[in-house]
């Protein structure tokens, strides 16, 4: 329990560095886009359980892509704002996902939106 409980805690500290270096470049966060959730894996099997459950339940639309190093990588696309309240819920969610299914939850990121 307090493994998760002390990942989660990472996870938030790392989500808001990424804020604050957004914001340096003029980042309105209230501005909904596209945002990518990365989860990486060397077991194809567990991407493929792992995107198919993201679609079922509707948590964004995911895909896999795989690399020349037998890497698989489930990228889920959820458009939303990125306010710090709402993208550390979805990015403390997803790493969950990624600790349920066994796959590493590897970060977020979206382009720069300015008004």
């Amino acid at each position: 329990m307090m493994h998760i409980v002390e990942t989660l805690r990472e996870n938030a500290i790392a989500d808001i560095d990424i804020l604050r270096k957004k914001d340096t470049m003029g980042d309105v966060f209230a501005k909904p886009r596209d945002v990518d959730f990365a989860f990486k894996t060397k077991d194809r099997k567990q991407a493929e359980i792992l995107c198919s459950f993201i679609q079922e339940m509707n948590f964004g639309k995911s895909s896999i892509r795989s690399d020349d190093h037998g890497m698989h990588w489930v990228i889920n696309v959820i458009h939303m704002p990125i306010t710090q309240h709402v993208v550390c819920s979805v990015s403390g969610f997803m790493l969950c996902l990624g600790e349920l299914f066994h796959v590493e939850f590897d970060g977020w990121g979206s382009i720069i939106q300015k008004e």
